[in-house]
């Protein structure tokens, strides 16, 4: 499950904050591709342009050329056509082995060293270096270009923005580039090759333009890229505060428990953390609900957080907590030994037990170590289920109830074969239900005179196809724990009501028959009607139906109780206290509970001074019993010195290996017979 919701929060991660990262890095890139583009695309297409110009121009003389050929030699009609050139322009005519064989004008070509012909194609594209009007560069008519920085020229662009007004614009037509070409003018005379020499100019209008057009899309691009930039800052800002949110503790401020797992797994992986021993601790305040009853639940919520600020001043480097629930606390702690380890936690106890100055706290722990040796290179703890290991951890603190003096327990084998048998007795434990595994055995309750059976005890044992026959104190428990156990008691119910349905169509005797009810059923609203109902799908006696409870029930809503015994009661059945004497309430109970069969606890015959002291308490008991118009039935017991005492006292009922073991339905069928 935790990995599930994981692999949950990353996706959520993701979902929440990088698709506007990714949305602003590719716009941003876009914008900047689109800008270098325009401007490459520019300076292309505006020298591509000035060079079709030129040789636009040598097509035009070439045609004036060949009209004048016709009647003259190439150098009369070079003579004649020289005419309408400028000063700067210049004409030349060559053999076929480009040797100069005339020119007009004051430039004299030398081929054979200048690479600046132009045939009809471009030479070569300026390169932005070229074109930056701010950087040195070395021209060969420096008399004729402008000497305006870059920075000047952007600076008169927007005075002449601002200003709307172009009046004094005659320095963008000041030359920023100017190169000198010898372009190849067609003719129609072999032999002979005609040149004219022309100028390619860069004015510093066309940079002026070219800045205007990336400014204004600069502006165009900027905006969104900007909005993106605050929309990403706010969507990282937003999931800091989610994850804030997500890894918070409502009750103490602190972390929670998803933080806990997250952050434990990432401490342990870390290979330079393999050299020490790791403690996954559940640390557990005693007795909290009762502090809550008293003082309130804000005096308990103050008092978590707390705990909380003692543990945060408590870790060091390396290390981590975080609630687990109630008072309950998952804490990684790291050391170089077991003994480390516990010596740190019980100084930490110590010092709980003194967070509140006016009043003593009790604190246990259980702890689950992590040794560097069964870790090699941190390997296995990459696959650790820190949630699992938590629960260990919780189940070692969980051996110490009742025991006083005992605040610390580490995880052993012996707890981990017990938390195993636990796992497998829950994962299979419905199925064991519906497969008819758990089998009614009866025990018999015998008169102390006749010695004949008057009664019986409903008892259950499971018996599992893989592990044969488990005894009930191997899983009893468990049930109680989880809440199956009322799902048990409805089975117990229904089979011994069958039986009592069977004994009667067969016309055998029939006793009554005892089941014990849990103490969790009392819970339960409509227990009488639930009951009868169960029963009554068989068509069974009520009278012969007999309900246990223990004197452990007591302890809890004694009227609602109270009100359900009665109803009980009204419906028919028989109530029996079992285990009376081994709680501190007996007394209290015999005098408000409307019970008709009292059990005497086993622990009574038992002990060096049972022929004493003990057989003075059960006889009050019985002639106590008596006067309250009460059954008495004695379990447990084994000897026939036993069986005498009790007679003589007037016990009503004797239960116990003396007589007979529990036994199956069928055996004890036969053993009914048998005293008819």
């Amino acid at each position: 499950m935790y990995g599930q919701n994981n692999q949950k929060r990353k996706r959520f991660y993701k979902k929440s904050i990088w698709p506007s990262i990714g949305m602003f890095v590719f716009f941003t890139i876009s914008c900047v591709g689109l800008v270098l583009t325009f401007m490459v695309s520019f300076q292309g297409y505006l020298v591509d342009s000035k060079i079709a110009d030129i040789q636009e121009d040598a097509v035009s003389l070439g045609r004036l050329m060949n009209l004048h050929m016709k009647n003259k030699t190439i150098f009369e009609a070079a003579s004649f056509v020289e005419v309408y050139l400028s000063d700067d322009k210049d004409l030349c005519i060559t053999d076929e082995h480009n040797q100069v064989l005339r020119h007009f004008g004051q430039t004299v070509p030398d081929f054979e060293q200048t690479e600046h012909i132009l045939v009809f194609a471009p030479l070569r594209v300026l390169t932005p270096y070229e074109l930056m009007p701010d950087l040195d560069w070395k021209k060969k008519h420096k008399d004729s270009v402008s000497k305006l920085t870059f920075q000047e020229i952007l600076k008169r662009s927007m005075e002449a923005l601002l200003d709307s007004s172009f009046e004094d614009s005659k320095w963008l037509e000041t030359p920023l580039y100017q190169e000198y070409y010898w372009v190849e003018i067609p003719i129609n005379k072999q032999g002979y090759h005609m040149y004219y020499r022309d100028a390619l100019v860069i004015a510093q209008k066309n940079v002026f333009y070219m800045n205007i057009a990336v400014f204004a899309e600069l502006i165009l691009l900027g905006v969104p890229t900007v909005l993106l930039f605050f929309n990403v800052c706010s969507s990282i800002s937003m999931q800091r505060h989610m994850v804030n949110l997500l890894y918070q503790d409502p009750v103490t401020g602190g972390k929670n428990w998803n933080y806990f797992l997250e952050q434990s797994k990432k401490i342990l992986c870390q290979f330079r953390n393999t050299k020490y021993t790791y403690a996954i601790v559940n640390l557990h305040m005693i007795r909290y609900q009762d502090y809550c009853a008293c003082n309130g639940s804000r005096e308990g919520e103050a008092l978590l957080k707390k705990i909380d600020g003692f543990l945060q001043i408590s870790m060091d480097s390396g290390e981590t907590f975080a609630r687990f629930g109630k008072a309950d606390f998952g804490l990684l702690l790291r050391s170089t030994s077991k003994e480390q380890c516990e010596k740190r936690l019980k100084k930490m106890l110590v010092e709980l037990t003194g967070i509140k100055k006016d009043k003593m706290m009790s604190f246990s722990a259980g702890i689950y170590l992590l040794h560097p040796a069964a870790n090699r290179k941190g390997q296995r703890r990459r696959q650790i289920n820190i949630d699992q290991v938590y629960h260990f951890a919780c189940a070692a603190r969980g051996t110490m109830r009742g025991k006083d003096g005992e605040y610390l327990k580490v995880f052993d084998q012996q707890i981990l074969q017990e938390q195993l048998w636990k796992n497998k007795v829950e994962e299979t434990m419905e199925a064991a239900l519906l497969n008819g595994e758990f089998k009614l055995y009866l025990q018999p309750k015998f008169d102390p005179v006749t010695e004949k059976i008057v009664g019986a005890e409903a008892l259950v044992r499971w018996i599992s196809p893989e592990d044969g026959m488990i005894p009930p104190n191997r899983f009893i428990p468990v049930f109680e724990e989880n809440g199956f156990i009322t799902k048990l008691d409805d089975y117990m119910i229904l089979a011994v009501a069958k039986l009592q349905s069977e004994w009667k169509l067969k016309g055998q005797k029939q006793v009554p028959v005892s089941v014990n009810i849990s103490r969790v059923n009392f819970v339960k609203e409509d227990l009488a009607e639930h009951i009868c109902h169960l029963v009554d799908s068989y068509g069974a006696d009520h009278a012969g139906i007999e309900l246990e409870l223990t004197e452990s029930a007591v302890f809890g809503n004694k009227e609602r109780l109270m009100q359900i015994l009665k109803e009980l009661k009204m419906c028919g059945f028989s109530i029996s206290m079992d285990d009376f004497g081994a709680g501190y309430s007996s007394l209290n109970s015999l005098k408000d509970l409307p019970i008709d069969v009292l059990k005497l606890d086993m622990d009574f015959f038992r002990g060096e001074d049972e022929q004493q002291r003990g057989e003075i308490v059960v006889k009050e008991t019985i002639r106590l019993a008596q006067a309250l118009h009460l059954k008495i039935v004695a379990e447990g017991i084994e000897k026939k010195e036993q069986v005498e005492f009790l007679a003589e006292q007037g016990c009503d009922m004797i239960q116990g290996f003396y007589f007979a073991k529990p036994m199956p339905v069928e055996e004890f069928n036969e053993r009914i017979k048998r005293d008819c």
